[in-house]
């Protein structure tokens, strides 16, 4: 396995390490932080198979068929990091199973996202998800408050393939029914952690950024559930802000706090959306900047932000393509911009 595939691996590992290590210790006294509604005995055991997998990265033994002592594909150790033997040792029922599987998985995403998007008076909205293996865990969706404002939001599922898909699944039917319902963004947050809490799987939860586009009041409201900082950028000024998390992702802890922000949306004002594959897309160089990430985000934005949001996405997915050689994880973005 190559040098970029490992360090890849290894990114993905600490991060997930360290987020349910965290969550773990916090409020330990009365250890009511549960991943999934799981015993702590479980949420340690697998803080320790991610430890033993980023030990075995180490030593050079991570990905290695017990079998053959050859490379295991790792579109599978995406799916399962714990895999231990290559495809060429599957039997021919376990190999249908597995395809199968994929396939499903596949076609649950498909139908999940919106076919269209809003049109809004004044307002221009763009969106595109592009998926790195068969099947991926970023989501995002549009739903219409009777007042007339508009719902959107965009997640990021952690977890591969079939449980993934329908942990999106859930997560699409939940927020049709209860987003219209919860016009304040804390409170619909808060509920969806209610329901998610004890149905995600246990080393799963779902990073989300929740908006509620107010046209006639020139407002944008906003939730930011554990997700990447998204960018605002404010014509009047010409400046960027990043629009950090006000609480924690959702399934991961019974009291969270989510904080609503609001910010006024004036002509030519850009809220822009993203998946950590954006700025995480690398190039194939060895050199350490060699991640696109937020400051090549930030001057795109400045160079671009005069283009339609149709046009700014398009480019802006054409640049980090260009950059990395096409996109090698789950990448998703949506452009919202008044006019």
């Amino acid at each position: 396995m190559n040098k970029k595939t490992l360090n890849k691996f290894r990114h993905i590992l600490v991060e997930h390490r360290d987020t349910l290590d965290t969550w773990l210790k916090s409020n330990s006294e009365s250890k009511e932080v549960h991943l999934g509604g799981a015993p702590v005995q479980e949420v340690e055991k697998v803080v320790s198979q991610h430890t033993e997998a980023l030990e075995r990265i180490n030593r050079g033994e991570f990905g290695q068929c017990t079998e053959c002592s050859g490379d295991i594909e790792p579109e599978r150790l995406e799916l399962d990091f714990t895999t231990c033997v290559c495809l060429d040792h599957y039997s021919e029922s376990q190999l249908r199973l597995l395809e199968r599987d994929l396939e499903l998985a596949a076609k649950v995403q498909r139908q999940l996202l919106p076919h269209a998007v809003p049109v809004l008076p004044g307002v221009q909205i763009a969106a595109h998800t592009e998926p790195a293996q068969v099947v991926g865990g970023d989501y995002f969706d549009f739903f219409s408050y009777p007042d007339g404002s508009q719902g959107v939001v965009i997640a990021d599922v952690m977890g591969k393939g079939l449980s993934a898909s329908m942990l999106m699944s859930n997560l699409q039917a939940s927020l049709r029914i209860l987003g219209p319902e919860h016009p304040e963004l804390y409170s619909l947050a808060n509920r969806l952690n209610e329901l998610f809490l004890h149905n995600v799987k246990l080393i799963s939860f779902i990073s989300m950024f929740l908006v509620r586009i107010d046209e006639n009041a020139g407002i944008v409201h906003y939730c930011n559930a554990g997700h990447n900082p998204a960018i605002r950028w404010e014509a009047a000024s010409g400046t960027i802000h990043w629009l950090k998390p006000t609480g924690p992702a959702i399934g991961l802890t019974r009291k969270p706090s989510f904080k609503l922000k609001e910010l006024p949306f004036s002509s030519g004002d850009i809220l822009l959306l993203y998946t950590d594959g954006l700025v995480e897309a690398q190039n194939p160089g060895d050199d350490e900047d060699n991640e696109f990430g937020k400051e090549r985000l930030a001057t795109y934005v400045k160079e671009h932000f005069h283009q339609s949001a149709d046009v700014f996405l398009a480019g802006l997915r054409e640049t980090v393509k260009d950059f990395a050689g096409g996109f090698h994880d789950d990448v998703t973005l949506v452009v919202i911009k008044s006019i």
